[in-house]
């Protein structure tokens, strides 16, 4: 039997790489636009540079048009692309449904312990919050692996890498999963988004059987692109806006 483990620093580091390309290919569109406008007072400018021209620039400045066209672009048109990719995306997931095998509940793992994650949720940590407010960590991870051995071994395996003996994945579970692999805190204050959101969060690893698994991994790369250009049109759009005030 296969099983997938993404752990969060691979998740991580292939968003910064879509994130970046992303980033190169705004930046050029942006780049382009700028052409088609002149200022003489700023003709002497250096080589277009992204974050000079997020800048307030002078009353009668030509580029201040530029500011203008580079808003539009970004919350009139690629808004727009995005919410369009999202929705899609949504669309796709909606012709799966899950199964009710409740591995999702009853093992959930994360590269921190218990300790650490109440550590973050008081430091703000929004996902920490959310995941301390539900799971609670197996008793040792002989526990979790008398419960699922196949599971935690493939995770182990996939994502351990304890040489020195050190243990850098922990197990937990959630005490409010029913016999029938229902939630029994389904619709209350109780059941955090990350559970309302499942699969689109941080818990990354998916059981081989789980009924989300193909929509995961077929629209995991464009989730990201998707969120990457959100973040990157947020704060453009936020500098274009101080810009022109």
């Amino acid at each position: 039997m296969q099983h997938h483990y993404r752990s969060l620093s691979e998740t991580k580091q292939q968003y910064r790489q879509i994130f970046q390309r992303q980033k190169e290919a705004l930046d050029a569109h942006l780049k382009a636009l700028h052409g088609n406008f002149d200022c003489a007072a700023c003709k002497d400018e250096p080589e277009f540079n992204l974050e000079h021209w997020l800048k307030p620039l002078h009353e009668d400045c030509g580029y201040k048009s530029w500011q203008q066209a580079a808003l539009y672009l970004i919350e009139g048109q690629l808004a727009g692309q995005i919410v369009g990719r999202l929705d899609a995306i949504e669309a796709y997931k909606r012709t799966f449904s899950c199964h009710m095998c409740g591995v999702c509940c009853r093992l959930a793992s994360s590269d921190a312990p218990y300790a650490a994650m109440l550590e973050r949720a008081e430091a703000g940590d929004a996902f920490a919050r959310q995941f301390t407010s539900v799971f609670l960590p197996y008793s040792s991870r002989a526990a979790a692996m008398r419960k699922f051995p196949d599971v935690v071994q493939a995770v182990l395996q996939e994502a351990g890498q304890e040489e020195d003996g050190e243990e850098r994945i922990f197990f937990y579970h959630c005490p409010y999963v029913g016999e029938d692999n229902r939630c029994t805190v389904y619709g209350t204050d109780k059941r955090p988004a990350i559970c309302e959101s499942y699969p689109e969060t941080p818990l990354s690893f998916m059981y081989e059987n789980c009924a989300w698994k193909p929509w995961k991994e077929e629209t995991h790369p464009d989730m990201l692109a998707a969120h990457a250009m959100l973040a990157l049109c947020e704060h453009l759009s936020e500098q274009l806006r101080m810009a022109l005030a």
